[in-house]
């Protein structure tokens, strides 16, 4: 996996989030398994090796143009992936 699609699945599960916020309580987590890059929404409870663990509301923001709105904040999410370091095969 390189920076760019670890950006890009990161931005997905968040846009996953805002489409049904609704049905998760306010303290939940993105859950990156560190094995194999995939990533979850997750219960804050969860504490699996291998993953890592963020709360979701720090990678979005609001909307400028619909008000009211969550949407996936980028340079949060930019910000992240600078966390980890991705190699090429």
């Amino acid at each position: 996996m390189d920076s760019k699609e670890f950006i890009r699945n990161v931005k997905e599960t968040v846009e996953d989030f805002i489409s049904a916020e609704e049905s998760y309580s306010d303290d939940i987590q993105l859950e990156i398994n560190t094995t194999d890059w995939s990533m979850d929404i997750a219960d804050p409870e969860n504490d699996l090796p291998d993953c890592d663990y963020y709360p979701i509301m720090d990678l979005v923001k609001m909307s400028v143009d619909d008000p009211g709105k969550w949407e996936p904040d980028m340079e949060a999410i930019e910000s992240l992936a600078a966390e980890y370091v991705f190699t090429s095969n």
